[in-house]
């Protein structure tokens, strides 16, 4: 691997080895529930159990829960739940003892939003509250909906584009832009999007995640300014409206890119917070010194954080997401979404979902495993980036074994539940396009995309690899420096497209539409080595064998009787022996 390409990262508040440690120190010390209940998606009738630990820091003598039933956030006059001591539990990270606490929650009927704080008192007779906000030091909201909701099928089956709209089409009569960085303003249209849906419907995709609309300062529209408008260099509300209606028309959903965790410093609700000391405004935010002092996104002034628990900032942003279902949109991917509370995703999934009872959405939850499978009954699913690493770590880095990929797989897929979704990506505009990091090798991302389109969960295509669109140069500058936008290039269109590729990724979409159930049967590892891997799959009616050899040799494996060819990274045919040979680099899917 070049030493010009970055090794890949993962962004966030766990992005360096340091910052996890202070995180399990910080757990491990305090108050900590982190969401941890069980059942994890409640129904009408059934009693939650909930866990907490009393750190290394917390001697405590007594923990309870304050709960409400009516929406309003709890406090210590709330009705209480005394939570029961259990076990100690040695923490050799931090040298010392935490304790377990037990407790229950009674049944509810269905449609109730139950809301709760947990707090210990300890020895000295001080008040500790549980999963308190290192930043802030505000204590946790916790939240869960009783309801019965599960993922819409559409979801689970489909086959998503991501679209950065101002990077994809201008629209017909119009020319790109000529500016000359890509933090500038290139011309991508809402309509150029609408032109090129026949595009988009013949490589076979089902669903369309389009970048930020919303009215915006920047390039890439993740700091709104309005959530009700849409910014008008990418078109109009009716342009949108139109756009929904033709992807409708041709059979696929949209997906809008939703913040609810921050606004831009233009927003007016903000600008009000800043000069009126008694706009209503003021509690959407969070000062620390009010007008200046004010909590952000990762420190940067231009994107303050809103206070989404205030009754006010939930339901301004609530009503726009219902605002846009009723449009025309069919959910939405949520950015940065472990940012807001549980509480809040509760309080929104079960709105968006009564505004339209098919409507998805899935969150941007760049953390632990654990964290995202706590979004269970709150949201739909998160992007899958654990996978994306391994993804990334075995087809373009080189960096793991076949077997280590394999059993990550297979760990992975067991510890989420059934009824919740990880949207699987190979690259997207916060990271190296695929191409670069691999060096360029088509190879290397036919093999990912074949496995990544064999796995249960649905898989995105960012815009333009399916075409071999790259970067003109690492996101890593010589300062030290990451720009994300690197990975934002244009969309290349006509004779600038990798055909063959192109059609590769044709033929992967028609496979995976083909069969949505055989990818989410029961797998089973035949075979894995240093760079060899073969899978079987079965959904109990049909069966499927997913061939990968990583290596720079040839490979032979014999084909089970009655399986056929349904893809290969190169032409390939089942010998008259029954077995099949894949040249350095390549692989294979056969279906029965």
């Amino acid at each position: 691997m070049s030493d010009d390409v970055t090794q890949d990262f993962i962004f966030g508040t766990l992005a360096t080895d340091d910052l996890r440690l202070a995180s399990l120190r910080a757990e491990g010390r305090g108050l900590y529930h982190g969401n941890r209940i069980s059942p994890a998606d409640p129904e009408p009738g059934q009693p939650v159990h909930v866990r907490v630990d009393a750190g290394t820091d917390v001697a405590a003598t007594a923990v309870s829960l304050f709960y409400t039933l009516d929406g309003e956030s709890p406090t210590t006059t709330s009705p209480r739940i005394d939570l029961t001591a259990g076990a100690s539990v040695w923490d050799t990270l931090l040298w010392g003892y935490r304790r377990e606490w037990h407790g229950a929650l009674p049944a509810q009927a269905e449609g109730t939003l139950v809301r709760y704080q947990i707090a210990a008192t300890t020895l000295d007779g001080e008040t500790v509250w549980a999963d308190v906000d290192q930043e802030t030091g505000e204590a946790a909201s916790f939240a869960y909906h009783v309801d019965r909701e599960r993922v819409p099928v559409w979801l689970r089956e489909a086959v998503i584009y991501h679209v950065f709209v101002d990077r994809f089409s201008p629209g017909s009569g119009h020319a790109w832009n000529t500016a000359t960085s890509l933090n500038e303003i290139w011309g991508g249209t809402i309509r150029g999007v609408t032109e090129a849906l026949p595009y988009l419907d013949e490589l076979g995709v089902t669903c369309l995640w389009l970048s930020p609309v919303f009215p915006s300062p920047t390039h890439h529209g993740y700091d709104p300014t309005d959530y009700f408008g849409v910014e008008p260099r990418l078109g109009t509300v009716e342009d949108l409206r139109e756009f929904f209606a033709a992807a409708h028309a041709r059979g696929m959903r949209v997906l809008l890119d939703f913040v609810a965790n921050h606004v831009s410093d233009e927003h007016p609700a903000f600008r009000r917070a800043m000069t009126d000391p008694v706009a209503t405004e003021r509690d959407w935010f969070t000062f620390i010194e009010w007008p200046r002092g004010y909590r952000s996104f990762f420190g940067v002034s231009s994107m303050p954080r809103l206070a989404i628990d205030h009754a006010g900032a939930a339901d301004y942003v609530i009503e726009a997401a219902r605002f846009w279902l009723e449009q025309g949109a069919d959910g939405f991917r949520l950015d940065y979404a472990n940012g807001p509370s549980h509480g809040f995703w509760s309080r929104f999934r079960a709105a968006t979902r009564a505004a339209k009872p098919d409507s998805a959405t899935f969150g941007e939850v760049v953390e632990t495993a654990e964290l995202q499978r706590s979004y269970l009954g709150r949201l739909d699913g998160t992007l899958d980036f654990l996978l994306l690493q391994q993804l990334r770590s075995f087809f373009a880095f080189d960096a793991i074994p076949a077997s280590t990929f394999d059993a990550f797989l297979a760990w992975h897929l067991d510890y989420f539940p059934a009824d919740f979704v990880l949207p699987s990506f190979l690259d997207n505009h916060d990271m190296n396009r695929f191409l670069w990091v691999a060096g360029g090798d088509r190879r290397r991302l036919k093999l990912a995309a074949l496995c990544q389109f064999t796995l249960p969960h649905p898989p995105i295509i960012y815009y333009g690899t399916e075409v071999g669109l790259s970067q003109r140069r690492d996101l890593t500058y010589p300062d030290g420096s990451r720009r994300l936008e690197e990975s934002r290039t244009l969309m290349p269109w006509g004779a600038a497209q990798d055909g063959d590729l192109l059609a590769y990724y044709r033929t992967l979409v028609a496979m995976r539409r083909a069969r949505p159930t055989l990818w989410q049967g029961e797998r089973t590892t035949l075979a894995a080595d240093r760079d060899y891997l073969l899978a079987g799959l079965t959904d109990g009616r049909s069966r499927g064998l997913i061939a990968i050899n990583r290596s720079s040799s040839p490979y032979r494996f014999d084909v089970p009787v009655g399986l056929s060819l349904a893809i290969a990274t190169e032409s390939r045919d089942v010998g008259a022996d029954g077995s099949m040979t894949l040249s350095a680099m390549s692989g294979a899917v056969l279906v029965s």
